[in-house]
This record gives structure tokens, C-alpha cells and sequence, in this order.
């Protein structure tokens, strides 16, 4: 049976991005000086966003000391690819066909490179 990931709040997706992004296991404090210029939070708000995070089962957490760290348990391109489909199911009835026409419709939305690297993608997938 396929993993079923949840889809995550802007909030919680800003911190799994941090976590991500660093690859690492980080600590609640080194988490809050990443996001704080962009965020404003204070410790206590990320503090129920990582609490919440673990319970949905997206990090661990691992008492260091006095400090909190946590590492994610789910793999980016993972959450990006069920997310993905979420949104092709949700917006153009499951089909990835009307998803690029509506790209490409747009107008300025797909660059020449940006078409040419899809037909070469396309090209590939045929072999």
C-alpha cells in the first residue's frame, strides 16, 4: 500500500522547509534564528508547530542536553511529489495534460527553454 502523506499548513511547511533545507538535525533555536526575520514568531508558536509536526508524524525529536533537535522523517521530494499530484487531482481533474496546456497558455509562464527542456523530457520518456 502506498504512504499516504498529509498536506501541511504554509506554517509547518515554512519549518519542514528549514529542516529540509539544512539536512541536518536542528535545534528549536537554530529552527527560530532561520525564520524569525520572515516570521516574527516567537518560541512558543514554534514550539506548537514542531509539537504538531512530530505528532503528524513529519519529524523526531531528540532531547540533547537542555535542547530540543529535530530531524524530518519525510523525505522532501517525497512530500513534493504527493503534493503534486494533490494539486493535479485538485485543479485539473488528475490530468497532467491540462496542467501544461495551462502553462502554456499563460502566456509568460514557460520561457522557450522552459518548453524546449519539456519536449526533451517528453522525448526521453518515450524511449
Amino acid at each position: 500500500m502506498k504512504e499516504k502523506i498529509k498536506s501541511l499548513p504554509d506554517s509547518e511547511l515554512k519549518v519542514m522547509t528549514v529542516i529540509w533545507n539544512n539536512k541536518r538535525k536542528m535545534s528549536t533555536g537554530e529552527i527560530l534564528s532561520e525564520i524569525k526575520d520572515e516570521t516574527k514568531w516567537k518560541l512558543s508558536t514554534l514550539q506548537i508547530i514542531l509539537s504538531r509536526l512530530v505528532e503528524k508524524g513529519f519529524l523526531a525529536t531528540e532531547k540533547i542536553g537542555r535542547f530540543n533537535y529535530y530531524t524530518s522523517l519525510v523525505d522532501f521530494n517525497k512530500y513534493k511529489k504527493c503534493e503534486t499530484k494533490r494539486f493535479i487531482q485538485k485543479i485539473y481533474g488528475n490530468s497532467s495534460v491540462k496542467l501544461i496546456a495551462s502553462l502554456i497558455e499563460g502566456g509568460d509562464s514557460l520561457s522557450k527553454e522552459d518548453i524546449e527542456e519539456l519536449k526533451r523530457l517528453l522525448n526521453d520518456e518515450k524511449k
